[in-house]
């Protein structure tokens, strides 16, 4: 009995032909040739020979264009950049990208905002957070030109995400204005407004981790302004707390704050490291002063 692959490469031999040979009707060896290369597609799936299978989905997929079925190479597309997810990014990269393309094309806006959240994840894997935050921006920009502004915001919070922390690609200044325009677009809504405190304590403690204190401490004015409520929650004491053992060079009151604040809200490891940098600001200042 022939093994998967023997089969696959025979199906893809037979594809192959298909395409080379004439035909009057020109669209019927596309369709023939199509279904043979799906065909082998699947039986390298089973023999886990991604590449290969990438490969033959991809062959498939510009069958479907050749017969102008935009949404079946789409599907085909798809296939192919998750089969070389498991061994290729680069291409897996490529290959999303031909998807979104025809779904914007189609004017599928929101299938293209999850394909584009799929290259940033890949490119956040692969160690590139300036193509990560591109990827995340653009998906946010397709959810919200289909009014998704709540799947926006998780997009834009992941570029504010790599642009608090992502080293050569750092931005603070651009992560704490992402957090502020989720915040406002948040306070709106009645399902989003809960969030909207985590989001300008962020932003707040980007702001401080800029180690400029008037800049910090002008943020926490506005954001009381922004949010009545934020003065009063955890958060916002917790920043204003924040900010004055950073306006003081309170090197221990700052960590005690910390502590506090942790033993009842953990904090995340993004909050946790800009919060480090702010401390290491603190000793640096006082020995500064001394």
């Amino acid at each position: 009995m022939a093994s998967p692959e023997a089969k696959a490469q025979e199906l893809i031999g037979r594809a192959d032909k298909k395409l080379a040979s004439w035909s009057f009707f020109g669209g019927n060896k596309y369709e023939a040739a199509e279904e043979l290369y799906q065909k082998a597609a699947n039986q390298l799936k089973v023999a886990k020979s991604w590449a290969e299978a990438g490969g033959a989905f991809e062959k498939a997929a510009q069958c479907h264009l050749k017969l102008e079925s935009a949404h079946e190479a789409a599907s085909a597309y798809q296939d192919a950049a998750v089969c070389y997810k498991k061994v290729d990014a680069a291409r897996a990269i490529k290959v999303y990208k031909e998807v979104v393309s025809i779904h914007i094309d189609l004017g599928r806006f929101t299938s293209a905002a999850k394909v584009q959240k799929e290259v940033g994840e890949l490119y956040e894997a692969e160690g590139d957070a300036a193509a990560a935050m591109a990827a995340f921006q653009a998906s946010a920009d397709y959810y919200q030109a289909e009014e998704s502004q709540s799947t926006a915001n998780q997009m834009l919070l992941k570029v504010a995400g790599l642009a608090a922390t992502a080293g050569a690609s750092r931005d603070l200044k651009k992560a704490i204005q992402i957090y502020e325009q989720v915040a406002i677009a948040s306070l709106d809504s009645n399902l989003l407004k809960f969030s909207v405190k985590t989001y300008l304590l962020s932003a707040g403690i980007c702001a401080l981790a800029t180690g400029d204190i008037g800049a910090a401490t002008n943020s926490l004015e506005r954001y009381e302004g922004m949010d009545a409520s934020f003065a009063g929650t955890r958060e916002g004491a917790f920043l204003k707390a924040l900010v004055a053992a950073f306006d003081e060079s309170d090197d221990e009151a700052f960590t005690d704050v910390v502590r506090e604040y942790d033993e009842i809200s953990r904090l995340d490891a993004q909050k946790t490291s800009l919060l480090l940098e702010v401390k290491n600001k603190i000793k640096e200042r006082e020995c500064d002063l001394t």
